[in-house]
């Protein structure tokens, strides 16, 4: 194999590299997008559930009132303090960026070069810079999503526990631990 042969399929070994990496990216600020106006729209509900209680209570005078209106302002000071819309805005906009850099992608092998794979990674690397502090095992979950999706086998995916997976959307646990998966399961 020449010395240019070599060094073009190492160009198209970290082109396919960073196609991953951006669509990986890509399902991350879906997922965290969606989360985000989910957590958006139970809390705004939930205020105002808990604020129409409050007012019929004091209008029947009930017993309950104080714990709608404590309810109306526990759950509206999360809603502000978590800004769900603003994360849910801004991970639906590092969404786009990742489409379009993946658009960008869309090219014949024949035309990716060297220089064009580092234009495509200094855009990548631009836009992470806006990105917030990133979930691991949330990524993972990504990660393993797209390793399916792209028929790359099984013996890419990562082990997520069942827990890390239901508490992958607020927190890491246990991330550390996480092992690739046995061949053949």
């Amino acid at each position: 194999m020449s010395t240019e042969s070599a060094d073009r399929d190492a160009v198209l070994v970290e082109w396919h590299e960073l196609l991953f990496a951006v669509r990986r990216s890509r399902r991350y600020h879906m997922r965290r997008e969606k989360f985000f106006a989910k957590f958006h729209f139970a809390f705004g509900f939930l205020t105002i559930v808990a604020g129409s209680a409050t007012f019929a209570t004091i209008l029947a005078d009930w017993a309950v009132d104080r714990w709608f209106a404590a309810l109306t302002v526990i759950s509206g000071a999360i809603e502000l303090v978590g800004q769900p819309y603003s994360r849910a805005a801004k991970h639906r906009e590092l969404t786009q960026n990742f489409t379009r850099l993946e658009q960008e992608m869309q090219i014949s092998e024949s035309q990716i070069t060297g220089a064009r794979l580092s234009d495509l990674k200094r855009e990548r690397l631009e836009i992470e810079v806006q990105e917030p502090p990133v979930l691991h095992v949330l990524d993972l979950i990504c990660h393993n999503e797209e390793v399916l999706a792209g028929g790359y086998g099984s013996d890419h995916v990562r082990n997520v526990r069942w827990y890390q997976r239901l508490l992958a959307p607020f927190v890491d646990i246990q991330f550390s631990t996480i092992q690739k998966q046995a061949p053949g399961g």
